[in-house]
């Protein structure tokens, strides 16, 4: 009977001590201890500290503000407002805001001045360029009915701003935002590039014969001298730094175009580009976007030549080194996409809205919009 009981009572101790184990039941101060629940910042996934937007009613982002921050627009039927928004903290702050909408937003080389494009409720174009706190330093206005701005990247308070008129007609200006003047000139073609304080370039296209290559002609704004640069031209851009790029090609048949960099108008560098031929006067352009801090050249390639409507393969986001003559290979890409760098170089704006951020140093793509 002795056995008996004493076995009940250890049986009894044992329960007791194995309840206590499994069970825990903290204290009311211990609670007030325990660390708040907090969300999984996006980093943990992508590697990125690229924050995405969450605002549902954003239209689109326009384009890059600072080298961490991107302007986005917000519409309410009666007009557009301009945001900025900063990809690292998150944070929204209000820029510009009149009655009307905007359409584009134009930084100048050193992201100092904004040209701020809008459509008026009565309809009519207007160019507000702000300083970078939003401010209006000077409106251009009555010259036509749009507008295309071109700044001048060695002269940071001067543009060309060219005023579209009716019947296919056109005008330019030069315009100094420090001293508010606007001063007539005259332009062959209304769209030019920059290649020092005084000279443009442009490919003189011929109106009666479409064709898909022109003479490229260099033009002093100052005195209104011109001459030839080079014959058959398909495309031209230039870039700060005195650097420019040349499309040719040497036949039509041919499965490749010729990207040619020119540095004070002096060969430097030369790539190949796959053509996806358009059957037509247009010929096909990869979207791009020019790094001048690191003079890096970023653009969609495609993975051989072909058709433009039946090619459906992708395209390969190419990061190329003006310098070096090296290129590398960022990521693939589903579709061809405008693209825009930031201005110190370490992400890429992609897609028709902007909606996506590359960060060109993890290689990851980021979707702005969530």
């Amino acid at each position: 009977m002795k056995r008996i009981c004493l076995c009940l009572m250890m049986l009894l101790m044992m329960s007791a001590c194995t309840s206590g184990q499994l069970e825990s039941h903290p204290s009311p101060e211990r609670l007030t201890e325990l660390p708040e629940k907090r969300d999984v910042p996006n980093s943990f996934f992508t590697g990125s500290p690229v924050v995405p937007l969450s605002e549902t009613e954003i239209t689109e982002v326009t384009g890059w503000y600072r080298e961490d921050a991107v302007f986005y627009l917000q519409e309410d039927g009666e007009h557009s407002s301009v945001h900025t928004y900063n990809l690292l903290t998150g944070e929204s702050a209000d820029f510009f805001q009149r009655d009307g909408w905007v359409v584009n937003i134009a930084p100048n080389v050193d992201y100092t001045l904004f040209a701020v494009q809008l459509v008026t409720p009565e309809h009519e174009a207007e160019v507000v360029i702000v300083d970078a706190a939003g401010e209006p330093q000077m409106t251009i206005e009555g010259l036509g009915d749009d507008y295309s701005v071109f700044w001048n990247p060695y002269v940071q308070n001067r543009l060309l701003a060219v005023a579209f008129l009716p019947d296919w007609e056109y005008a330019g200006y030069l315009v100094d935002v420090g001293t508010n003047e606007v001063k007539p000139v005259e332009l062959e073609q209304p769209y030019v590039q920059w290649l020092s304080e005084t000279e443009v370039a442009y490919l003189l296209w011929d109106e009666l014969e479409p064709n898909y290559q022109a003479p490229l002609y260099i033009a002093n704004l100052e005195d209104g001298k011109k001459k030839l640069w080079r014959e058959n031209v398909i495309s031209f851009m230039s870039f700060p730094g005195r650097l420019s790029l040349m499309v040719t090609v040497d036949s039509v048949y041919d499965l490749y175009s010729k990207y040619s960099f020119f540095r004070e108008r002096e060969l430097e560098q030369q790539i190949e580009m796959p053509i996806l031929n358009t059957y037509s006067e247009q010929w096909w352009i990869p979207f791009y976007s020019y790094d001048a801090a690191g003079e890096i050249f970023y653009y969609a390639r495609p993975k051989y030549s072909g058709d433009f409507l039946s090619y459906t393969d992708g395209f390969e986001l190419i990061a190329y080194d003006v310098g070096t003559n090296a290129e590398n290979k960022l990521a693939e890409l589903e579709s061809h996409e405008p693209m825009q760098i930031a201005p110190d170089g370490n992400y890429l704006l992609l897609g028709s809205r902007y909606e996506s951020v590359f960060d060109i140093e993890q290689e990851v793509l980021v979707q702005l919009f969530e």
